[in-house]
């Protein structure tokens, strides 16, 4: 889609604290894309997902007219495919980047603060990450904050190298996908959190460079918020669109065997109980990269195959 090309249209169906979000959000600002949000609640159900038929329980989700994106993964995908011309630049280095940074959220889900964790929050994420039911969490936490500052050096001393403030980011003056899979997870404990000034050794005099590089995204705070549309607008907009994302078909040597027009469910293959939110719909596309199912109100959900597992419901 060129640069002459009317945009079309994006909705991200988030919550602006949710660190995942919060990267997929860094990616449309990097690459001055427009897009509205339909706000989500924080804890599961989400009623606004599930009306549509979207039973899949993980933020962020991004539509980009009719064909939903799920996992950061497919997100960044999709836009190098739908909207090449507003594509990051890229390196080779970029899926390892994209590895250091889920690792130093494992990390960073180690070392919450106690006041974060209410039984509300312990009782809907356990599932989901299990480390956060650990009977024994308030005292490996101090381990984990040591673990998690060994990452910020590396940034520092490693990524940031070479940073200066008029070349701020981790190949120099401009912004690279590079920079997207490594800087989330850091900003958002700086700011979100506010490590950065609640947290001891994680202050802009430790890692000056780390601070300069989280404050080139902008701030997820109320008022840097996009504009949000109610449930009726969002799957007016939604229902009412075109699919943009190419065909990619079914390939029948995949190892699940698995056909076209079968029933199928897609569920996470790293949670403790992925079964309580996978997501059901018809295959219609099973490539290397990624499964496409469609929902019997036609909206198509693109999965990773990183990370997912597609079983057949016959």
């Amino acid at each position: 889609m060129g640069s002459h090309t009317q945009q079309p249209q994006v909705i991200a169906w988030d919550y602006q604290f949710a660190p995942n979000a919060q990267k997929a959000r860094n990616l449309l600002h990097a690459t001055n894309i427009h897009y509205r949000t339909c706000p989500q609640p924080f804890v599961y159900p989400r009623p606004i997902l599930q009306d549509l038929g979207i039973t899949y329980r993980r933020i962020p989700l991004i539509s980009i007219s009719k064909d939903v994106f799920i996992d950061n993964r497919a997100i960044i995908d999709s836009i190098e495919e739908i909207l090449p011309d507003r594509a990051l630049p890229t390196t080779k280095h970029d899926h390892a980047y994209d590895a250091f940074g889920y690792r130093m959220f494992w990390v960073m889900l180690a070392s919450l603060p106690m006041s974060f964790l209410t039984p509300e929050i312990i009782k809907d994420r356990s599932d989901v990450f299990a480390v956060l039911g650990k009977p024994n969490y308030k005292e490996l936490r101090p381990s984990a904050i040591a673990e998690l500052r060994s990452f910020f050096q590396v940034i520092e001393d490693d990524f940031l190298r070479d940073a200066t403030e008029p070349e701020p980011y981790i190949n120099g003056a401009k912004c690279g996908l590079s920079d997207v899979h490594a800087v989330w997870v850091p900003k958002w404990a700086l700011e979100t959190l506010k490590y950065g000034t609640d947290e001891p050794g994680f202050s802009s005099k430790d890692f000056p460079k780390v601070h300069r590089w989280c404050g080139m995204f902008p701030s997820h705070t109320p008022e840097n918020e996009p504009e949000a549309l109610d449930a009726e607008a969002a799957k007016k907009a939604l229902l009412g669109s075109e699919y943009v994302a190419r065909e990619i078909g079914v390939d029948e040597g995949d190892p699940t065997g698995l056909r076209k027009g079968q029933s199928v469910y897609v569920q996470t293959s790293d949670d403790s109980a992925p079964e309580n939110a996978q997501q059901h719909g018809v295959l219609v596309g099973l490539g290397k990269r990624r499964t496409v199912i469609e929902l019997e109100n036609g909206i198509r959900l693109h999965f990773p195959r990183v990370g997912y597992a597609v079983l057949g419901a016959e």
